[in-house]
């Protein structure tokens, strides 16, 4: 059974910050423009400032890493080329000491100074848990589209989810974003931390084992950034290429949950969303953007498979 907080693991500014183990945040950053500078200054007003923010940095050449020497973070570069989301990940955790790591993407905005503590509150009260994500709010100039996206996505309610919810969630219960994350570094590193070399979904994949050893993985919907994006169709087909490669090469996690079930709840939502608005346009728009996300996913899955097949015939 899904196990919706009905009391949600909020805390407050009475002195708890003294008590909170230190938390570091990492974020990894390629030509981060101004992004950077906001977040690094939305986390400078935090009630729980961390103790560190680790940059670990792609051969920017915006004057990135300077803004972030400026506000005094440690900043690692690698090359452009050697960028993973599992390995560049797993290199700035490495330097890391702290009880927490927190994830965020270099485009995600806290939208409140008590984040970081909604988003650590749960690790603190449930030593099973060993993900606690964020709500990701669309910006205020989203479209229709991907405003849609983030609520259906990110609701308004806090959930825990554990093996048990995998029948009922589906592929959800493994559903986590390392655009604002909060990790249990133990059990992060007991687990072995993120995949190397896995083009997208590292943090799904971690959540999966996560969910797989018996620990919990918690949504926090008082957690709350900034995230959105405007796909063009041709960026929309390059990322989704990129999820069918993912799940080709990470099968094991399917046998778990499936994903048309997950699609077609979306798609539901959306018309019926859409519907109630009254802008049917963008049911159009919805049904075109899925039918490009299908043949991109199938087509990186297919793909995928026959570079695994060639790839060992070689070997």
């Amino acid at each position: 059974m899904v196990t919706f907080s009905d009391k949600q693991y909020n805390v407050s500014n009475s002195g708890l910050c003294a008590a909170v183990p230190a938390v570091t945040v990492i974020i990894p950053t390629c030509d981060a423009g101004q992004h950077i500078c906001d977040l690094l200054d939305r986390l400078n007003t935090q009630t729980l400032r961390p103790a560190e923010i680790i940059i670990i940095d792609s051969e920017s050449t915006d004057g990135t890493c300077e803004a972030a020497e400026r506000r005094n973070c440690k900043v690692i570069t690698i090359n452009r080329a050697d960028f993973d989301h599992g390995t560049t990940r797993n290199l700035a955790a490495s330097a890391v000491s702290s009880a927490f790591v927190i994830f965020l993407t270099q485009d995600a905005i806290p939208s409140d100074d008590d984040m970081i503590e909604q988003l650590i509150a749960p690790l603190l009260a449930d030593p099973n848990i060993a993900v606690s994500y964020g709500r990701q709010l669309p910006r205020p100039n989203a479209d229709p589209l991907e405003r849609f996206a983030r609520e259906f996505n990110y609701p308004q309610k806090s959930i825990m989810k554990t093996k048990n919810d995998i029948e009922t969630l589906g592929i959800k219960t493994f559903f986590c974003s390392n655009s604002c994350a909060a990790y249990r570094r133990s059990i992060f590193e007991k687990l072995g931390g993120f995949k190397n070399n896995v083009v997208v979904n590292e943090d799904m994949l971690f959540a999966a084992k996560v969910i797989l050893k018996g620990y919990s993985v918690y949504y926090s919907a008082t957690a709350k950034v900034y995230h959105s994006h405007s796909y063009s169709i041709a960026e929309t087909f390059k990322r989704y290429f990129k999820i069918g490669r993912f799940f080709a090469e990470n099968r094991e996690i399917l046998k778990y949950a499936g994903l048309k079930s997950y699609s077609s709840n979306m798609l539901r939502a959306g018309i019926k969303t859409f519907w109630q608005q009254r802008i049917p346009h963008y049911i159009v728009a919805l049904l075109i953007e899925f039918v490009i996300k299908a043949l991109a996913c199938k087509l990186g899955w297919y793909c995928q498979l026959l570079f695994k097949k060639n790839h060992d015939a070689y070997l």
